[in-house]
């Protein structure tokens, strides 16, 4: 990117051409490895040198202004290319979707990004973050950024499925609030294989499921728009959609059409003893287990978001302008990638002890940014990831503890 800048710059030709004191490449790094600081103290840390004084927050600002909309989008995806995805279940990627809020900071005229609190006089700013995540290589594959005003999930996921990079065989994985029957209809169209958790709605009765015991079933349904009374009266094999919902294989004012939606409908016992259903078109072969278990490490990705957010500083934006704000949140999911693909080159031996030992995530963070900005020896960093490791602890379950959160104010950047 720094051999050739002008696609990703707003006036070829002429940005990044004469010699700054922040370089294309410099600007780059810079964005990559931002902690939780202020700026001033970020370019100190990062323009470290004893001869000459730190750029300083304007002439960033500047250089930044000179990046286009396609310059961390084409980052992420480049990186991605160059480190191919080999770690499958039973030969097929396990893609879990899911997404964050992340909360910004308050600008009256962005309308887009405001969200009304309880109090009126107070409200907040936030963006969506779509991601998809391969959960066996733990690294993002795909990301959409939503104002809070423009949220949809389900329409992101459609959209994320349909420009899925990874070739080969996928199973995409979901939980509940992402099921709909246009959701159901274009991972049916497209072909690919997926496990999503029901909510347990009025649609699961239609299908009169045990109370009790195994349930493993085949099951089939057709949408239509026709209000008939063969359609109203047997809920079991047609679904009315209203012409107000969103249904994109039959159209608002078409009553004639049927679409035939199928899948594997199927009853898991998690666990703490609760009983949840998944809707599934893997053949067979994959056993109730494999479903229960492919579900389960759908967690990954909420664990990814942690890190992202606290370990990769996204709570601690910097940014007042959206522009600026889209390009740190990429810088930190390529971030997330490369630590990683790092943490993954170094093997830690098991020596009899009572746990087994996993490198910590958090302190690799911090071990990559460090070698981004001081490129030490690959000895160096062996040494520096096996310093930090922890105990593996699977069995171990806390309840999930949700708290509201405001953007952190750049005023109380140490």
């Amino acid at each position: 990117m720094s051999r050739n800048p002008a696609p990703f710059v707003k006036n070829p030709g002429r940005d990044f051409t004469r010699k700054r004191s922040i370089t294309f490449s410099d600007l780059l790094l810079f964005l990559l490895t931002m902690e939780n600081h202020s700026l001033n103290r970020e370019l100190r840390r990062f323009f470290d040198s004893s001869e000459k004084l730190p750029p300083t927050k304007s002439a960033l600002i500047q250089q930044r202004e000179k990046l286009n909309e396609k310059a961390f989008p084409y980052l992420f995806s480049a990186f991605n290319e160059q480190f191919e995805f080999k770690k499958t279940f039973k030969g097929y990627h396990l893609l879990a979707a899911d997404g964050a809020d992340v909360n910004i900071a308050p600008y009256a005229i962005d309308l887009l990004t405001r969200v009304q609190s309880n109090s009126p006089d107070s409200p907040y700013y936030q963006l969506h973050l779509n991601a998809m995540f391969d959960i066996l290589e733990n690294r993002y594959t795909d990301i959409l950024l939503q104002p809070r005003a423009e949220y949809d999930e389900r329409a992101a996921f459609i959209e994320c499925v349909d420009r899925n990079p990874l070739p080969g065989k996928c199973i995409f994985v979901a939980d509940r609030g992402y099921f709909s029957a246009n959701v159901w209809a274009h991972l049916q169209n497209s072909g690919q294989y997926y496990v999503l958790r029901m909510p347990k709605t009025d649609f699961l009765e239609r299908f009169s499921p045990p109370e009790k015991g195994p349930y493993d079933q085949d099951i089939s349904i057709s949408v239509t728009r026709s209000k008939k009374a063969c359609h109203l009266k047997n809920p079991d094999i047609y679904w009315y959609f209203r012409p107000d919902r969103r249904f994109d294989y039959i159209p608002p004012d078409d009553k004639e059409s049927l679409y035939m939606l199928s899948a594997r409908l199927v009853r898991i016992i998690l666990p703490n003893g609760t009983e949840e259903y998944l809707l599934t078109n893997l053949p067979r072969t994959f056993t109730k287990k494999d479903l229960s278990k492919i579900y389960n490490l759908r967690w990954g990705i909420e664990v990814s978001f942690r890190h992202l957010k606290y370990s990769h500083g996204l709570v601690y934006l910097h940014s007042l302008r959206r522009e600026f704000i889209y390009q740190e949140i990429y810088a930190k999911m390529v971030m997330y990638n490369f630590t990683s693909l790092l943490a993954r080159c170094v093997k830690v031996a098991y020596n009899g002890t009572k746990y087994k030992y996993q490198i910590v995530f958090s302190e690799a963070v911090a071990t990559a940014r460090d070698f981004l900005i001081h490129r030490f020896t690959n000895q160096r960093i062996k040494e520096l990831l096996l310093h930090y490791r922890s105990e593996i602890k699977p069995d171990r379950s806390f309840p999930r503890k949700v708290r509201s959160q405001r953007y952190k104010p750049f005023h109380f950047r140490t």
